[in-house]
């Protein structure tokens, strides 16, 4: 199901994918892909051989978004993180409508995948003081369940810092 599309001025922030050129967004969206479907940090070669990519210089492309602060790659060359997907494990274990299913790098990045991903998700996390495990499901775009029912979510005014990493 699709919910709304929200304008950047609606969210409060601007949007990871509104600072992208349209290949970028092409990659930036293969590499998330490619992290979930390999539940695990991709490589350049990894998206070399995709055929949505293979007439792209892919290197290039992955500089740009590492410079627009869009994806963090390791010393070692792998792709650990494309916001808001970690290829690392986290608290914060994201389900999206499609069945697929990853990491979110953070609580507020998991709730943000329903918007990256337009469709409906259901979050499993725990609360970072407590460990208590908290459920929720968006769906249209809104909450429709959280579990506990008093769960609140913290988070920093991101538009104050050029990396989110650092300030999640």
């Amino acid at each position: 199901m699709q919910g709304a599309t929200y304008s950047d001025s609606q969210m409060g922030i601007q949007s990871i994918a509104s600072r992208l050129t349209a290949v970028e967004q092409l990659v930036r969206d293969s590499v998330m892909a490619q992290i979930i479907a390999k539940g695990g940090p991709v490589t350049a070669f990894d998206l070399k051989q995709l055929d949505t990519l293979h007439s792209l210089d892919v290197e290039e492309q992955l500089a740009a978004l590492i410079k627009k602060r869009t994806i963090v790659v390791n010393p070692e060359g792998f792709i650990t993180f494309s916001y808001p997907v970690s290829a690392l494990p986290t608290n914060h274990r994201v389900t999206l409508a499609d069945g697929r299913s990853f990491y979110a790098m953070c609580a507020v990045d998991a709730l943000g995948t329903a918007f990256t991903f337009n469709q409906n998700i259901m979050v499993d996390s725990q609360c970072s003081q407590c460990r208590q495990p908290v459920h929720l499901e968006i769906a249209a775009q809104e909450l429709v369940d959280l579990q506990p029912a008093a769960t609140q979510v913290l988070h920093v005014d991101l538009n104050r810092y050029d990396n989110w990493s650092g300030n999640c």
